[in-house]
């Protein structure tokens, strides 16, 4: 859905569930964003895996993270064909300090580091990250989930409302159908979202999984 869908949708779930309240358009479009984020932190979606290309520059350790990335998202990196291994800031720095030439990466503070430090420039660095929520400000911008993620954002958002209502257990209900766990021991049972995330594990793999690599996943 666009933006003006959600809200549209948004708009009409409020009236179904009969609020009295008076709410702006401005506060009802917070309350989508933030149910966008909520749903793009439940878990770690493999439909928002994203690569991403760049290139070295001489002698320098550190780079920006994309703005695309959520922090510290990425999971695989090859430089200039190599595979690197993520390790921990800790375990990073301790490789570093004793002269590891081990082909080493990892995340801190919305940078990613590689050891060891590339020498040449315009060497290819390929990275797999997951996207973050990006905000929605215009009535055609669209989500970036696809359209069987909808249900679960209008929802929260209803959730938003009807929690400044202090309608609290009908809140609680929109968010336990979205977010309620699955139970492994009952087949299709969970939310919306955890049944969204069992379908994505049956798919197999989208991003980078051992040598599951596709260029139609580069952007």
């Amino acid at each position: 859905m666009t933006f003006s869908e959600l809200q549209q949708e948004l708009d009409n779930r409020i009236a179904a569930a009969k609020v009295s309240g008076f709410w702006t358009l401005a506060m009802k479009k917070e309350w989508i964003n933030k149910a966008g984020e909520r749903v793009c932190d439940f878990r770690r979606w493999k439909v928002l895996e994203l690569a991403k290309q760049t290139t070295t520059k001489s002698n320098q350790e550190y780079y920006d993270y994309s703005s695309e990335f959520k922090t510290n998202s990425i999971y695989y990196m090859e430089v200039d064909g190599n595979e690197h291994i993520e390790k921990s800031w800790d375990d990073y720095q301790a490789y570093k300090a004793a002269g590891s030439p081990n082909k080493i990466f990892t995340s801190h503070n919305g940078f990613y580091f590689i050891n060891p430090t590339p020498i040449e420039s315009g060497k290819e660095i390929l990275i797999f990250g997951i996207k973050k929520w990006k905000k929605l400000v215009n009535d055609t911008d669209e989500s970036i989930f696809p359209s069987e993620f909808d249900e679960a954002i209008i929802k929260l958002a209803l959730a938003t409302c009807l929690t400044k209502e202090r309608r609290y257990d009908e809140a609680r209900i929109e968010k336990v159908e979205v977010e309620e766990p699955s139970n492994p021991m009952i087949e299709n049972s969970g939310g919306i979202l955890a049944k969204l995330g069992a379908s994505e594990e049956s798919e197999g793999p989208k991003g980078y999984y051992g040598t599951a690599k596709s260029t139609r996943w580069m952007m």
